[in-house]
């Protein structure tokens, strides 16, 4: 079950990043992409710390332009940036008991919360307050300063 799955030293840096980070950093106001690209670009030179579930692709691309299209496949799917980390049946077993212990969060999210689990994420990126996570995990809020103070802690 989720609830028993430990966080390990390593995995203290490990984060998980939620669709709307990708949807912020290419298509939100400048304060708001910058430090996200910003981050992506940590990434980038510290490869295995960002992860994010295929679900990612399923919420960003269907209203992105074709070159968002194109950056967000060439992003998530194709740079090796980021993890990406299949929904398999495991992950939706998972998040059927997460759902159900956790007061039924909504579906998407349970799937992004059952996959940082599961990939020994310490903390979720996002931008969705809402978000409800299992003792012992953080949710950064993606606002420009939390971003920001993210990255002087990575660099």
């Amino acid at each position: 079950m989720i609830e028993t799955i430990g966080m390990t030293e390593p995995s203290a840096r490990r984060i998980y990043l939620d669709a709307n980070v990708f949807i912020y950093g290419a298509e939100a106001r400048a304060e708001l992409a910058e430090p996200i690209q910003n981050l992506f670009r940590v990434f980038n030179a510290r490869r295995g710390i960002a992860v994010t579930s295929e679900l990612t692709l399923a919420e960003v691309l269907p209203k992105a332009a074709n070159f968002q299209k194109r950056y967000y496949l060439n992003l998530i799917a194709w740079s090796g940036i980021v993890e990406l980390h299949p929904i398999s049946r495991n992950i939706l077993i998972e998040t059927a008991s997460y759902r159900r212990t956790a007061g039924m969060p909504k579906l998407a999210d349970a799937i992004h919360v059952v996959t940082a689990v599961t990939t020994d994420c310490a903390s979720v990126l996002s931008a969705d307050c809402r978000m409800k996570l299992p003792e012992g995990m953080s949710l950064i809020d993606a606002t420009p300063q939390n971003v920001s103070r993210l990255i002087h802690e990575l660099t």
